[in-house]
């Protein structure tokens, strides 16, 4: 900036004074707009500190602005129905959280069919301008959280669709994010190039711990053993998801008895945000090579990759910046979720998924599309920028005076515009929780409190949930949700 202004100097002595201040405002305007950091962050403080007080209604009306003070965009309408269903939904109105995440869910459905159709069209466009089609966890989770809300409703059928949703979704993820590949390749900027990645999450225990939950309380022992094994096949099948010990004492939830049954389920931390992870472009012959930077634990950023990528017709000599989105896990200080009946501890929780986990491997799917798409589109984009200052230049090189300035400013305006406009799009849902862990007490039938304690790796008692006292009673379903966001 310091050789900017030095430039500046020389040339404004030639300027007439309303010249200068045409100049001035557009070189401010341009500076201040390449200078500036992302603010998006700052319209959802008020919420924030309502959803860490658990005051969730509250939190919705912070998120429930007018259209001016709203914090989403209408291209992130996905966004606030995600955001205000699991708040709804941590607040107890599953009616009003069924609504949210019915809307959300048609809205992914109809923008992902969007962005295939438009694939080609928009090929050279950041995401961040294109309407947000939720990521693929975002998608899968608001089914388990809509199969709770209907169980709060004593809606099994419901609950069973919302379970089967999930579990439909997750037998063509792989397909949907290949067609989504396949329509980006149609476009001649991609020339073939763009490619689905892989997932090791084919099949959700937590999806599965329900379903056993379900058809138990059907009386369909049958379809309860094999969603069981099915549970037990997700651990030893997919180890990078579930790198956990499977839950003990799983089998005694097929067993008879004449005690009630209570099954505590409860979601813990956050889940994962995304961050910029900023890539250097430097041209050479047919050649890019790929600098990729990252902030260590210290907040500075180092030199974390080199990727050479063969890339034809490419002449030397052009450097580029641009930026990615990566997914990052938000550790949680839960360690340790006691159960007490009646005041007295029966046992722990046991960790069955992590959500988070999951959010970063079905991120893979388009990880790599995200990528070689960002390259191209940066590439492209930032050769047409330096063709068209050099052009503007030479065509005022023999003006002098006020041309010759604006010409300089419009190279400046181009290079900062191009530069903006390859931000990550770092779009998520907020309120999605990071673990689910899950237990299940025999009680004697009569009334009885149920209490769950979440405490941190030194024992330190984080927060305490009492559900109102209730008469249980054998052969029904209990499920008791709750949720701690640290």
């Amino acid at each position: 900036m310091d050789f900017i202004m030095t430039k500046l100097k020389k040339k404004w002595q030639l300027i007439t004074k309303k010249g200068y201040r045409v100049l001035l405002s557009i070189f401010i305007f341009f500076i201040f707009a390449s200078c500036a950091t992302s603010t998006r962050n700052m319209g959802f403080a008020d919420a924030d500190r309502e959803v860490a007080e658990r005051n969730y209604l509250s939190a919705i009306e912070q998120l429930n602005t007018s259209d001016k003070e709203s914090p989403y965009r209408d291209k992130d309408q996905v966004l606030k129905y995600l955001d205000t269903g699991i708040l709804y939904h941590m607040a107890d109105n599953p009616k009003e959280s069924i609504d949210r995440f019915n809307e959300a869910e048609r809205l992914i459905q109809e923008n992902f069919t969007k962005s295939i159709t438009d694939a080609a069209a928009s090929f050279l466009l950041n995401d961040y301008t294109l309407e947000y089609f939720g990521e693929a966890y975002e998608d899968l989770y608001l089914n388990i959280f809509k199969a709770i809300d209907f169980i709060r409703l004593d809606s099994f059928d419901g609950a069973f669709v919302e379970i089967r949703r999930l579990t439909d979704k997750l037998n063509l993820l792989e397909d949907k994010y290949g067609n989504l590949a396949h329509s980006m390749n149609s476009s001649k900027d991609a020339q073939g190039t763009i490619k689905a990645g892989k997932t090791e999450f084919h099949n959700s225990a937590l999806a599965r711990y329900f379903g056993i939950l379900l058809y138990r309380a059907d009386g369909r022992r049958d379809s309860a053993a094999i969603d069981l094994a099915k549970l037990k096949e997700a651990f030893r099948d997919q180890p990078k998801v579930y790198d956990f010990p499977l839950p003990k004492n799983l089998d005694i939830m097929l067993q008879g008895t004449n005690k009630a049954r209570i099954n505590v389920i409860a979601f813990t931390g956050r889940s994962p945000i995304k961050k910029a992870s900023t890539l250097r472009i430097t041209t050479l012959e047919n050649l890019i090579l790929i600098t990729q930077e990252k902030e260590d634990d210290h907040g500075k950023m180092v030199l974390t990759d080199l990727t050479p990528i063969p890339f034809p017709g490419i002449t030397g000599g052009y450097n580029f910046k641009t930026q990615t989105p990566e997914m990052v896990k938000r550790p949680s200080r839960v360690s340790k979720i006691q159960v007490s009946v009646n005041g007295t501890p029966v046992g722990e929780l046991e960790l069955i998924e992590k959500l988070d986990e999951v959010a970063i491997e079905t991120f893979n799917l388009r990880k790599g599309m995200i990528f070689f798409k960002t390259i191209i589109r940066t590439v492209t984009k930032g050769i047409l920028t330096k063709q068209a200052t050099k052009a503007a230049n030479n065509a005022a090189a023999n003006s002098g005076g006020v041309a010759q300035v604006l010409s300089f400013l419009g190279g400046i305006a181009l290079t900062v515009a191009a530069d903006s406009s390859e931000q990550a799009d770092l779009r998520n849902a907020r309120y999605f929780p990071g673990q689910a862990y899950v237990g299940e007490f025999w009680v004697e039938p009569g009334e009885h409190t149920i209490a769950v304690d979440y405490y941190d790796k030194s024992n330190i008692l984080l927060y305490r949930k009492v559900f109102a006292p209730g008469n249980y009673v054998p052969g029904q379903l209990y499920i008791l949700p709750s949720y701690d966001l640290q």
